[in-house]
C-alpha cells in the first residue's frame, strides 16, 4: 500500500495537536463552520436588520402594521440571539432596499432569549413553532411561508409573482441603455 506524499504524519506536524471546539466535536466541523458564520452575522447587526421595519410584540402593533397595511408585508419572525434568526439578516436587507415602496420587510420578535414569548397570541395565531420563519401577508392574509430560508431568491420569486415583474430600468432619452454606450 502507498503512502500519500502530501499526508503529515503526527509526529511530523509542528506543536502539539489542538482538540476541536465543543460544537465541532459534537456536531462535526460543518456545523462549528455555520456556528462561527452565525456568531459573526449577530456581532454584525443582531436580528432584524438595520432596513427593516422593527415591530413591537403586541396584537395592536401587529395588527396595524402587518395585517392593516395597504402593501404587502414579509415578517421575520426570530428569537433575540438565536444565530440562525442573525443569519437571516443580509437577505432581508436586501430584500427591503430592492422592493423599498413595494414591500414592507418587518422583523417581528417571537421569543427572546431568556423570558420565553413575548406576544404569545401572534405566535400560537400564525402557528411559529421555530425560528427563523418568514411569513408573506398581503391583504391582512397569509400568502406564502418560509423556515430557514437563508436566500434571497426564494422570497424575490414570491414577491415578484404577488406583485408582478419588477418595473424596466428606465434609459437615457437616446434610447440606449448606459452600458451600451461605453
Amino acid at each position: 500500500m502507498k503512502s500519500n506524499p502530501m499526508a503529515i504524519s503526527r509526529e511530523a506536524s509542528s506543536g502539539p495537536r489542538r482538540s476541536a471546539s465543543p460544537v465541532a466535536r459534537r456536531f462535526g466541523r460543518g456545523a462549528a463552520a455555520l456556528a462561527a458564520c452565525a456568531v459573526a452575522a449577530l456581532v454584525a447587526g443582531g436580528c432584524g436588520g438595520a432596513k427593516t421595519v422593527h415591530l413591537k410584540e403586541t396584537a395592536a402593533d401587529f395588527q396595524q402594521e402587518v395585517l392593516a397595511a395597504d402593501k404587502p408585508v414579509l415578517v421575520h419572525f426570530f428569537k433575540e440571539g438565536c444565530p440562525a434568526s442573525g443569519l437571516l439578516e443580509p437577505a432581508m436587507d436586501q430584500l427591503a432596499d430592492e422592493y423599498r415602496g413595494r414591500v414592507v420587510v418587518a422583523a417581528f420578535r417571537a421569543y427572546t432569549f431568556y423570558f420565553g414569548v413575548p406576544c404569545d397570541e401572534i405566535k400560537s395565531r400564525y402557528e411559529v413553532a421555530l425560528v427563523p420563519t418568514v411569513i408573506l401577508f398581503v391583504n391582512g392574509q397569509e400568502k406564502h411561508r418560509w423556515f430557514a430560508d437563508y436566500s434571497a431568491d426564494s422570497y424575490r420569486k414570491m414577491l415578484d409573482e404577488v406583485l408582478g415583474p419588477p418595473a424596466p430600468k428606465k434609459t437615457p432619452a437616446g434610447g440606449e441603455s448606459p452600458a451600451a454606450k461605453s
